[in-house]
């Protein structure tokens, strides 16, 4: 029986070219998906730490529901949206409660609209004076600067100034749903508590069971807008059911 010849083995070079080039694209895929993964991650602390990212589109889904009629606006930083309900001929009283506030000229440039415009410092124990009904109350961060029982006087004081047929809305920072999100916001109240006991100064807290809140003060719950892995809540409230049903 004659021996076969043996044939050397053909050099895999051509495979393994192959194979490099498989591998770096698997590479560049499992970078890029650790960097799409790092942007959603920064994209949630951004949100985390700067509520104001949200504050645009907060403020045109409320406009959106407003009514026309009186508008009372309460909280911080509203000169300019306070300003741009006056220019749509709505009448608005406003109560500043930032720490910046210093007059409205400095809050509003627009003369013509500051005569269409009441706008003066908050200070809770007058709200209370007022005595003209509103269709519209708009509360923006107002709320998380006052201690409970404060917030539920700031609400029961709106609410005797509610129209019959008028909204209460409220714009609210409260412990995020996200789980994501809840390590970052305990975090940040730690320190908070630490700069009160150091500094003896009263701190913002995030809000929490406002909806038991309202349930108390006899306010109907009607819609409800969430932003930032429910961080901030819009919240629309009614002195009765139907109020808004059109």
């Amino acid at each position: 029986m004659e021996e076969q010849p043996s044939i050397e083995d053909i050099p895999q070079i051509e495979k393994e070219e192959i194979d490099e080039e498989e591998e770096l694209t698997g590479a560049k895929k499992i970078e890029q998906q650790l960097s799409d993964s790092f942007q959603a991650v920064s994209k949630k602390l951004k949100e985390t730490v700067n509520i104001d990212l949200f504050l645009p589109d907060i403020h045109d889904w409320i406009f959106d529901k407003l009514k026309q009629g009186p508008t009372l606006v309460i909280g911080e930083k509203i000169g300019k949206f306070a300003e741009r309900l006056a220019v749509e001929g709505l009448k608005v009283v406003a109560r500043e409660s930032s720490v910046s506030y210093v007059s409205p000229k400095t809050e509003v440039k627009d003369k013509k609209i500051l005569e269409k415009l009441e706008m003066k410092p908050f200070f809770l124990e007058k709200i209370s004076d007022i005595s003209n009904t509103f269709l519209n109350i708009i509360i923006i961060f107002a709320l998380k600067k006052l201690p409970k029982e404060n917030q539920e006087k700031l609400l029961l004081s709106c609410k005797r100034i509610l129209a019959k047929d008028g909204q209460m809305i409220v714009v609210g920072e409260f412990y995020p749903k996200s789980p994501l999100l809840m390590p970052i916001t305990l975090t940040k109240e730690g320190f908070k508590t630490i700069k009160n006991k150091v500094f003896r100064k009263n701190i913002a807290r995030p809000l929490i069971q406002i909806e038991k809140m309202a349930d108390k003060l006899e306010l109907k719950f009607f819609d409800v807008k969430e932003d930032a892995g429910g961080r901030i809540r819009t919240y629309v409230f009614t002195k009765r059911w139907g109020a808004l049903i059109t």
